[in-house]
């Protein structure tokens, strides 16, 4: 649960005791650090981003959230398949922004008063709303205050609008009518309606079972990667994309754009060791046999504590590009997350 700006864990957490006590759940309220590096802003604060001095999430998932995420799966021994990531105000801006990029790690997501960017006050933040298709396998549970006066509910409307349009089958948006931005005023007191209605969804949340295709897009490095599919070398300042899919139990077709090469997390469910997996992409075929090693295990549940990411073998293959179109090495990742921010 991640709170908004000016507060803190130890704020927020007194709000959702009482369902993680109706729940058996665990939950845990990081608090947020002023970032290592200057960043402009722009995402969560608009035009007058410079001027946000606090302490703040960083939404490309590179501090306290998924270190949180990895505290509870070692320290705890929480379900990996019963991660839900929620967040009010600039802690529903990162719960967007996380879910966007890393939603095969969480079974459902709850943003309360937030935005994928305070940027779209003043026009389309184009580089954020294009991941917003990242969403559609993950549950989300979207709460706004009709009387928010600091994020309008807008922004809200319009992402699940779109969602909708997407064919998003469990995205479910409630509009409190006298809610205001405050976490107080939305009505989750516990035996509320809204309490009642947010039980009955975090219930049944369930992380899916690894899908035989994926789609995923991304704009750094960093979020690259979806269940076992990746990507990585991806251009700056541009929106990469992958799909994937195991149409035989020995081959995989593959398309991509926007970065150098693409990466396969391959296991022992789909395979045996010694096993040939044609592997085509954007029509160009590789021939790939399967040789788990333990040191790949390791390396990879390392990376992220999570058996469902685990992977026996990592096989990096090169995009094939179009005549003119090749990307760029990143070499500043600096400005790159600057761009991104705009």
């Amino acid at each position: 649960m991640l709170h908004g700006a000016g507060g803190s864990g130890e704020q927020v957490l007194p709000y959702f005791t009482a369902l993680g006590d109706r729940l058996s759940m665990a939950v845990v309220a990081p608090t947020a650090q002023q970032p290592v590096q200057t960043t402009s802003n722009l995402d969560l604060a608009g035009i007058f981003g410079s001027r946000f001095r606090m302490p703040r999430w960083d939404l490309a998932g590179r501090d306290f959230p998924l270190a949180a995420l990895r505290w509870a799966l070692t320290e705890l021994g929480a379900d990996p398949n019963r991660c839900v990531l929620a967040g009010v105000s600039m802690g529903g801006l990162a719960t967007w922004n996380l879910s966007m990029r890393f939603w095969h790690s969480f079974a459902a997501a709850v943003p309360l008063n937030g935005a994928l960017s305070i940027w779209e006050s003043f026009g389309t933040d184009a580089r954020t709303r294009a991941l917003l298709p990242n969403t559609l396998p993950l549950p989300l549970f979207v709460v706004h205050g009709g009387k928010d006066e600091r994020i309008s509910p807008e922004f809200d409307r319009e992402s699940v609008r779109t969602l909708r349009d997407l064919g998003h089958q469990e995205v479910e948006y409630v509009e409190v009518p006298e809610g205001a931005h405050g976490l107080d005023t939305l009505g989750l007191a516990e035996g509320s309606p809204l309490f009642r209605q947010l039980e009955r969804r975090l219930c049944r949340a369930s992380r899916t079972d690894q899908s035989a295709s994926i789609s995923h897009r991304a704009n750094e490095d960093t979020h690259g990667r979806a269940h076992w599919v990746g990507l990585d070398g991806i251009t700056p300042q541009r929106t990469a994309e992958v799909h994937a899919r195991w149409t035989a139990a020995d081959r995989v077709d593959i398309e991509a754009s926007g970065a150098r090469r693409v990466a396969l997390y391959l296991r022992g469910d789909r395979l045996s060791p010694g096993d040939m997996v044609t592997v085509t992409v954007n029509g160009v075929v590789s021939p790939v046999r399967f040789t788990p090693d333990l040191a790949t295990v390791h390396h990879t549940f390392q990376n992220t504590v999570d058996p469902g990411l685990v992977a026996e073998q990592v096989i990096r293959l090169d995009v094939p590009q179009p005549p003119g179109d090749e990307p760029a090495e990143p070499t500043n990742r600096t400005r790159g997350r600057d761009a991104e921010t705009i």
